[in-house]
């Protein structure tokens, strides 16, 4: 488990426990920045409140008379936490200093340990400050609840080198201390250190001097602790920080090894692969996200969107599942549930909900589907009936809003936004359309397995004429795509100034001819029709969950291969806009090249997508390709893990029956190579997978431990095997 490296000073950097998060600049600073809390995103976060704007530290030669605020010259990310160093950022003051912090997974504090070094044949005399800036307020939306950040954060206590800061007007507490040697303390609205933040908070400033001879080391830590429920829990906090710190790190550290050590693949010669997907495994622990009053569950992306959503969700999840988490797709998937039936109690799914418990909009019609799809994708991966039934009658509910609120005109096609929030697309979207036929696909099975006849029967005979539909209504012949969304001539025509507005601001030539000329070429045609307004990513998702006529799907993945989809880093959002790419987008196209037999294709787009690992932050991928927006994005665990986990490995569990479908297949490149899987968690199962040229001749030799002796029915070569064996090993040749 080992840290990486960066000298990108301005690049943010995300540590993270279930509870705390803090951002700053891989300088150690931190800078404002942020839109949903102006200036605000960054510092130290105990959702649903902020704590401090940042920390900083001080150093001045008392013998030469100089002072420096420190800026870091080396940032390493570690998977528990973060290491800065500073030398040449020290001036000509003849020491080294290294800081470590992490967050504990279950504390609601942190810590950030200081060693300062002398050099070599020197003797210092050092003036330390530590400076910090609190913060205390809420999350943004939280206005709309009525919850508005007190006017000031006061000082209540200050004693034993720790100061307590409450905000003015609500029960939200920050305690903030050191262990260095009798400092002087300080607190004062008007106290900032070398960046003057935003906000209305306190400035706590610790003080003291030390003497080092040559070589000689000093170790001190700042602590802090929060809570917004009371003084207690933040002073107890507090207390078990200081007491265990060493502890505390020693445990963080063990459970990112689990993490490293579920679901942990090695792939001969692939060593920038098998590094970006532990990274993106351990990426993925730094979004969940504990809120007492609300629930746990996996956040959209840090910085920027620290809460939950539905779509984001509902991706990153297939990802959760296939690494071995399954509790959190639980506890994620429940909150979810939980809020929805709330705020909308008939049967939508919300797209956004904030840690304060605001829903900021009620759901998108594309995450009703895609969640009910899931539904069962996590009962096959668990077997829990329970879970199951629990969330049963919300999918029925959420069926029905569907093919009932949403679909006015009854052509199994709900209206609505989808995924992509574009103003104006609100159309019957492809994505809506998709995830509908799959989630009634869904619907089917469950009320098979929970014994509702009627309704399997209902939702078997909707689901293929729902997949029926969409093969004929949105296939667009003479371009060799699927549609954008079905419209009536009129209704893109009355949308037309707007999307043409909207691609004017982006400046992208050429667009406003482009709509002209279709609506030019359907002059006169009454009804709905396909259309490719923006020839969105979302046109692959037929493809994606398999519901694509193979012929469609062959030309359509053709098309889709061209540099007008595919840039330098993956799959364009839009190929008419060709400006943005996301994990998200090329994902999704991996995951439709492999479900159609194309891993070749499906590596090369991964492979794109791995040019922007470690690009802004050292072992992650970005919100935007190559460097853009969140420094860590949940749905880029979808990217990785369900096309290798899902598609090259072929993992296809059917836990209620413990039962494990193998079907591999994978990429040429790799037909000479040893893949391993191991450490594979499915309910309460473990397996290593290993597939490697077999030992003479052609062919592939499989091996599965099986200790908990499933049965596991492999698919390779045209061969099909089956075992329940506890340790399994096939050589499959290719059949004449």
């Amino acid at each position: 488990m080992t840290g990486l490296s960066s000298k990108h000073p301005f690049n943010l950097y995300y540590n993270a426990g279930e509870y705390i998060k803090i951002c700053g600049a891989q300088d150690g600073t931190f800078p404002d920045f942020g839109h949903h809390v102006a200036n605000e995103m960054g510092g130290v976060w105990l959702h649903p409140i902020k704590l401090l704007d940042g920390f900083w530290l001080k150093v001045t030669d008392l013998d030469r008379g100089i002072s420096v605020w420190t800026r870091a010259d080396t940032f390493t990310n570690e998977p528990w936490g973060s290491r800065f160093e500073y030398d040449h950022g020290l001036s000509h003051i003849p020491v080294s200093i290294e800081r470590i912090q992490f967050a504990p997974e279950r504390e609601k504090g942190f810590i950030a340990k200081y060693r300062v070094q002398a050099y070599e044949g020197e003797t210092v005399r050092l003036g330390l400050e530590l400076l910090a800036r609190t913060d205390l307020r809420p999350v943004w939306f939280s206005d709309h609840m009525g919850i508005v950040d007190g006017e000031r954060d006061e000082p209540m206590e200050t004693a034993d080198c720790k100061v307590l800061v409450k905000d003015s007007a609500h029960p939200w507490f920050v305690q903030i201390g050191t262990d260095l040697p009798e400092p002087h303390v300080e607190t004062g609205t008007s106290l900032y250190g070398p960046e003057f933040t935003a906000g209305a908070g306190c400035g706590v400033a610790f003080r003291a001097q030390i003497e080092l001879a040559g070589q000689e080391t000093f170790e001190f830590r700042l602590f802090a602790a929060g809570s917004c429920a009371s003084q207690e829990e933040c002073t107890q906090t507090y207390e078990r920080l200081t007491l265990r710190y060493e502890a505390l790190l020693a445990e963080k550290q063990a459970a990112y090894r689990e993490i490293e050590a579920r679901a942990r693949l090695e792939i001969a010669g692939e060593t920038l692969l098998n590094e970006a997907f532990a990274w993106a495994k351990w990426n993925n622990q730094w979004l969940v996200q504990t809120v007492d009053q609300l629930g746990r569950g996996l956040t959209a992306g840090g910085p920027t969107y620290p809460w939950w959503f539905g779509c984001d969700s509902t991706y990153a999840l297939q990802g959760v599942l296939a690494i071995g988490d399954a509790q959190l797709a639980i506890d994620t998937l429940e909150l979810l549930r939980s809020k929805s039936e709330e705020v909308n109690g008939n049967g939508r799914i919300v797209h956004e909900i904030t840690t304060m418990g605001a829903v900021a909009n009620p759901g998108n019609t594309q995450e009703t589907a895609h969640y009910i799809a899931f539904v069962w994708d996590l009962f096959e991966w668990t077997g829990d009936e329970e879970l199951l039934r629990r969330h049963y009658e919300y999918c029925v509910k959420g069926m029905d809003w569907l093919l009932g609120e949403m679909d006015g005109d009854g052509d199994l096609f709900p209206s609505g936004y989808g995924i992509i929030e574009i103003a104006g697309l609100n159309m019957e979207l492809i994505d809506s359309a998709v995830y509908t036929a799959k989630a009634l696909q869904a619907m089917a099975a469950m009320s098979e397995q929970l014994g509702e006849s009627a309704n399997a029967v209902k939702y078997r005979e909707l689901a293929k004429r729902a997949v029926a539909a969409v093969n004929q209504a949105y296939w667009c012949e003479d371009e060799g795509l699927y549609g954008d969304a079905i419209a009536p001539r009129e209704a893109v025509e009355a949308k037309a100034d707007v999307m043409i507005s909207l691609a004017r601001k982006q400046g992208i030539a050429g667009y406003e001819e482009y709509i002209r000329s279709l609506l030019q070429r359907t002059t006169g045609h009454v009804g709905d029709q396909a259309w490719l307004l923006n020839k969105n990513w979302v046109i692959v998702t037929p493809m994606e969950v398999g519901i694509a006529d193979p012929d469609k799907a062959a030309r359509a993945l053709a098309t889709m291969r061209t540099e007008e989809f595919i840039g330098p880093y993956g799959t364009y959002l839009s190929g008419i806009y060709k400006q943005g790419t996301m994990t998200i987008s090329t994902g999704v196209h991996a995951v439709a090249e492999a479900a159609n037999g194309h891993p070749d294709e499906a590596l090369e787009l991964l492979r794109r997508l791995l040019r922007t690992f470690s690009v802004a932050l050292p072992g992650s991928f970005t919100e935007m390709s190559p460097d853009y927006g969140c420094v860590v994005q949940a749905w880029t665990l979808y990217a990785l893990a369900v096309p290798l986990i899902r598609h090259f490995f072929g993992v296809r569990p059917q836990a209620h029956r413990r039962l494990l479908q193998l079907k591999p297949q994978l990429p040429s490149a790799w037909h000479d190579k040893e893949c391993k899987l191991e450490g594979l968690r499915i309910a309460d199962a473990s397996f290593d997978l290993c597939i490697q040229p077999a030992k003479e001749g052609e062919g592939h030799l499989v091996t599965v431990r099986n200790e908990q002796r499933w049965t596991v029915a492999l698919e390779l070569n045209g061969e099909c095997r089956e075992s329940d064996a506890a340790w399994i090993q096939w050589e499959i040749t290719p059949r004449n």
